[in-house]
């Protein structure tokens, strides 16, 4: 009895790692299935037609979506390709998807327009101001040589001035010499108001002086 159960237990492990080494034996189907990787692409700045045959080509399932407005995307050659998940030079398995971010051109021109407008009148301005300090430059250098020149003038005037000989004092005017009085008598002497009349003074004449004393008309 007991040889008996120590036979049919040996059987057991041996069927036991017989089984095992079958099942370890045989390949997975995970294991026989290779993966093909294939590098993405870059595409950005394509239109999304041109990026979209580029990745198909290759294997690669295509996502796009409008980052901007959310709008559906018509006709793909009127979008272009702004980012793309995976980026450029990742190596995915082929058949993945390729998420594209899209802007319109439409969007992209008014964009453009907008930034060469701002651009355009940044530039103005800042030619005015330019123009607007080179004209208060040339004003205030104007001003300053107009002053300089004033300042040199005056000076000149001052050192001629001081050469310039003293001016000639002007001349007195001349005394006119009373004019010649002659007295007929003493009548016209008192007449006149001049009586008495001394010797030396106008109207003096000896006629008028009787007694020689140098004084005529005393009486």
């Amino acid at each position: 009895m007991k040889k008996t159960l120590a036979l049919v237990v040996l059987a057991g492990l041996m069927l036991t790692g017989c089984g095992g080494t079958q099942k370890a034996a045989q390949p997975t189907a995970a294991a026989a299935v290779a993966v093909e990787a294939v590098a993405v692409p870059g595409v950005l700045g394509l239109t999304l037609d041109k990026a979209t045959d580029q990745l198909k080509d290759l294997g690669f399932e295509v996502k796009a979506k409008d980052t901007v407005d959310g709008k559906s995307i018509i006709s793909e050659k009127n979008w272009q390709v702004t980012s793309q998940d995976p980026a450029e030079g990742a190596s995915v398995a082929k058949g993945s998807t390729v998420n594209l971010g899209v802007k319109s051109l439409e969007k992209i021109a008014a964009e453009k327009a907008a930034a060469d407008k701002a651009a355009a009148d940044k530039a103005a301005a800042e030619k005015a101001s330019a123009d607007a300090a080179a004209a208060a430059k040339a004003a205030a250098d104007k001003a300053a040589a107009d002053k300089a020149a004033a300042d040199q003038a005056a000076q000149a005037a001052q050192q001629a001035a001081k050469k310039a000989p003293a001016p000639a004092p002007a001349p007195a005017p001349a005394v006119k010499a009373p004019a010649a009085v002659y007295y007929a008598n003493c009548t016209a002497v008192r007449a006149a108001g001049a009586a008495p009349i001394y010797a030396g003074t106008p109207g003096y004449g000896s006629h008028l002086d009787r007694d020689g004393d140098g004084v005529a008309c005393e009486k």
